[in-house]
């Protein structure tokens, strides 16, 4: 159980993708340079151009007299305005001169110039049972200890890729059955917090420990959930995931009981917002309730008559909270430079030379959304980017050929 608190390496889940004009790939680098700001061409040679040449560049040895600020010496040996070419020598590499325009555009050799794109992550908002029967034990663990071992063990695994939240039921602050405030919100790097909140909860001396209040408010614990700011983000995708061991205290319907829960999901699902049900325990849930539940939280699975995952021991509540983790994961990636023409984009998975292809559809294949700026993968594609077989993604502009590394 150590593992929880201790052995969670996290990284941030950015791409590196190749722009025709651009930075050079580091992760925190400025906005990429737009085309054709001239004078950063190839240089080959010693150029005499200093400060007062302006940009300098190209494959000349310097103009004379110097050039002043706001132009520099180009391929022509004359001194042209920043931001304009004479000849391809006059842009960086990967672009070339228009000459009717006298501006760099795309072109040339692919690859040289890199920007990054960050991975749209999602948020999922954990809603986690910590009522007394909680501390009985399956296979001889509590499981309490096996619950927080297998949130530890999916956001370990997921680290980067989902913004982690967690709220627990019922609440330590508002009680009679009511809920206060989210403890953990979904944000990014929030696995490390959350896992030294659960690895201290561990401990009987620790306030939530599930010993009281004995009671299981699962109506207003959804009620809190659907309240929560980031779960609106236009931006990218947001989930809810209830972990429960039981079923709605009957002395306890605050929120409405069983019928306000479902109501209350419904709406989350109404508004983009799925809810993943899990049953953990096998004997104290409520067929019936998790049923209605995940139904109606437009997330169900279709295992016969049971639509919520149903976790009866340690290795099904790993593979649930898998399942579910990959579900969530997104396949949409923000681009930090707008494409001017989305048909000069090409994409390729793993450095492989084959393209994937763009599908409006949507069914196989990738899209750009111009008013997101965001490259997105559907189909296969997406299921590779999910599974893991995929671990470089290339966007390159202009080219189409996959960049070296």
């Amino acid at each position: 159980m150590r593992n929880l608190y201790w052995a969670m390496a996290f990284a941030a889940a950015v791409v590196t993708v190749p722009l025709a004009c651009g930075n050079t790939g580091e992760t925190a680098a400025p906005k990429p340079l737009p085309c054709g700001t001239g004078g950063g061409g190839n240089t080959t040679s010693t150029a005499t151009s200093s400060a007062a040449d302006g940009v300098g560049g190209g494959l000349v040895v310097g103009c004379q007299p110097p050039c002043a600020m706001g132009s520099f010496c180009s391929a022509a040996s004359t001194c042209i305005p920043n931001g304009t070419c004479s000849g391809d020598e006059d842009c960086e590499l990967g672009l070339t001169c228009d000459a009717a325009k006298k501006v760099c555009v795309p072109g040339g050799k692919c690859g040289a110039q890199e920007a990054s794109a960050a991975l749209l992550t999602p948020n999922l908002l954990m809603v986690l049972d910590r009522s007394c029967s909680m501390t009985s034990k399956v296979n001889g663990v509590s499981k309490w200890q096996t619950a927080l071992g297998a949130i530890g063990t999916m956001m370990t695994k997921y680290q980067g890729k989902i913004r982690f939240g967690l709220t627990l039921f019922p609440d330590l602050v508002k009680l009679d059955c009511a809920q206060s405030v989210i403890p953990f919100p979904p944000a990014p790097n929030n696995e490390l917090p959350i896992a030294t909140f659960l690895f201290d909860a561990l401990s009987f001396l620790n306030p939530y420990f599930p010993k009281y209040p004995c009671v299981t408010n699962i109506d207003t614990a959804m009620q809190q959930a659907a309240t929560e700011p980031t779960l609106t983000d236009p931006t990218r995708e947001s989930f809810v995931m209830l972990i429960t061991d039981g079923s709605q205290s009957q002395n306890c319907s605050l929120g409405g009981g069983d019928v306000g829960t479902e109501a209350t999901v419904a709406a989350l699902a109404a508004s983009g917002v799925k809810t993943f049900v899990i049953g953990f325990g096998g004997t104290d849930i409520d067929p019936a309730a998790l049923n209605a539940f995940a139904n109606a939280g437009g997330a169900p699975i279709n295992n016969g008559m049971t639509h919520y995952y149903d976790a009866a021991d340690a290795v099904s509540l790993d593979q649930a909270l898998a399942a579910i983790a990959t579900q969530a994961m997104s396949c949409t990636y923000a681009l930090d430079s707008t494409l001017e023409d989305p048909d000069k984009l090409f994409v390729f998975f793993n450095n492989q030379p084959t393209t994937i292809p763009r599908d409006p559809l949507h069914l196989a294949g990738w899209d750009y959304d111009a008013p997101t700026n965001s490259v997105t993968f559907y189909g296969t594609f997406c299921d590779d980017l999910k599974s893991g077989k995929v671990t470089d993604v290339d966007l390159v502009y202009g080219c189409s050929e996959p960049t070296p590394g």
